[in-house]
This record gives structure tokens, sequence and C-alpha cells, in this order.
């Protein structure tokens, strides 16, 4: 009898241990993962290189400049190029120049959110510097075109410091995959210096401003 169960407890022991020769160890101090074969070096041997996680969405930045001009539809301080019959109809204002920088994040299929930050220079008339601070929106139904759309809060520097409102709408056409021409309409209205007429007057202006941008998309 006691020979039986020792032979049964020999046989036993034998199976266990081909069958742990068979199965890679799998615990605390092993350097595998049962994952790891998925990652090959190209010789047949599991790599050891880190697999970054995705960063949860793509994401681009963008800068752009652009040429603008616009219309005043209130002229309190008479200024230059009066289209109407006095100085207190419509008026054009200065050509400006316009830098922008941006940064948007995936928030759906095609859809982007970001800010932008644009600063504007007039080339003529009274020194003029703007500094815009805004909510981008860009919209991409087809890798030629781009909807934008952006509101902000413009800041007067010069000739005299004041703030205001700013919304604008505009397109891109992509010449490449990462560089497009742009054009968009500006609607701004601007709290000004007090004159004889109004201690606090409002002067809404309506431009439109083409230009180019570069498009830099990173991938998740």
């Amino acid at each position: 009898m006691a020979l039986t169960v020792l032979s049964c407890a020999a046989t036993a022991r034998a199976a266990g241990d081909g069958s742990r020769s068979d199965t890679p160890d799998q615990g605390f101090g092993s350097l595998e993962s049962p994952a790891a074969g998925a990652y090959d070096d190209g010789a047949g041997q599991p790599s050891r290189r880190a697999v970054l996680p995705p960063l949860g969405g793509e994401y681009r930045f963008m800068g752009g400049f652009g040429f603008g001009r616009g219309i005043r539809f209130q002229n309190p301080y008479r200024l230059q190029t009066v289209l109407g019959d006095d100085a207190e109809s419509l008026s054009l204002t200065a050509t400006y120049f316009d830098l922008s920088l941006a940064v948007l994040f995936a928030g759906g299929q095609s859809i982007f959110h970001g800010a932008t930050v644009h600063a504007s220079f007039a080339l003529d008339g009274v020194t003029q510097e703007v500094i815009t601070p805004s909510y981008l929106f860009l919209l991409r139904p087809d890798p030629r075109w781009g909807i934008t759309g952006r509101a902000g809060i413009p800041i007067v520097i010069e000739p005299d410091a004041s703030a205001g409102f700013e919304i604008a709408g505009g397109g891109i056409f992509y010449l490449t995959a990462g560089i497009g021409l742009t054009a968009s309409l500006v609607g701004s209205l601007f709290f000004s210096a007090a004159t004889l007429e109004s201690s606090r007057p409002a002067i809404p202006i309506l431009s439109m401003e083409v230009g180019a941008v570069y498009d830099y998309e990173v991938l998740p």
C-alpha cells in the first residue's frame, strides 16, 4: 500500500515539473508580460521599448498673417477717408497688418476648439496697435477646406487705451496639408475716449481680411 502511494506521488510530481517547464514564469520577478510578444524587435524577440500612451486626441498649432481694411460706421474723431457727404458718415479704417498664433484640441470628428491671440498694426494714418485674445473654433469638412469662427476682446494699446468686443468668421483653403490661404469677415465694437458729443462713444467696424496660415497637426 505504501509503495502504491509513493508511486502515485512520484508520478504526480513528475507531471507537475513537466507542466511548469512548458510555461514561462509569470511571477512578479519576471521582465516579460503576457502582451510583450505583441511588440517584436524584428528578430523574433519581444522588444523592451516603452510604449507611450496616446495623448487623448489630436491637437494642432496654427500661425498666420493677414492684411485687412474696414468700414467704420461712426466717426466721432473725424478721421480720414470719409465715404459720405460729411465727416460723421461712413469712413474707411487704416489698412492693417495682423499676426496670429493659436492652439486647438480635437472636440469631435473634424471639430477643434482652442484659443488664439491676434496682434494688429495700422500701416497708415494714426499709429494703432491692438491685441485680441479670443476663443477659436475650427471645422474641417474636407481636407482642402476649413471653416473658422472666433470671439474675443480687442485691447487697444495706442493711440488711446480702450477695449471692446469682436467676432469673426472665415475660411481656409489648404494648398498643402499644412499651408492655406485665409479670408475672414471681422465685426468689432470699440468703446473709445470721450468726445464733445459722447462721454464713451461706441464705434462699430466691419473689416475684411485676407492672408495665409501654417497649420501644424499632431496626431495621437
